[in-house]
């Protein structure tokens, strides 16, 4: 019952044990604050890091051109023209259905 509980002596360690068990825990605390701090530099260094690649990967920079691979205007400019004969043929081809009244 609560009344066991509280009569129950509770040890306690001496003023200078309880000291250097608190010195102890702070020199922790001040480890694990470092550590987090560490991360998060670590966290902001590998998002810059993805952005630059992505970047670089983006603009052609990631790895070297291959000298067999059409330059991308002319690729763009192929795609564009393969668009509009693509779209010029369909066109012909369509017939417009007249609406009925």
């Amino acid at each position: 019952s609560g009344g066991d509980v509280k009569a129950m002596p509770v040890p306690l360690c001496s003023l200078p044990e309880q000291q250097e068990i608190v010195r102890l825990l702070d020199a922790q605390f001040e480890v694990i604050e470092q550590n987090e701090r560490e991360i998060d530099a670590a966290l902001k260094r590998s998002e810059a890091l993805r952005q630059s690649i992505l970047r670089k990967a983006f603009t052609g920079q990631l790895v070297p051109q291959d000298p067999s691979d059409e330059p991308a205007a002319e690729l763009l400019a192929r795609i564009r023209a393969e668009r509009e004969i693509t779209e010029k043929t369909t066109k012909k081809k369509t017939t417009h259905k007249r609406a009925r009244n």
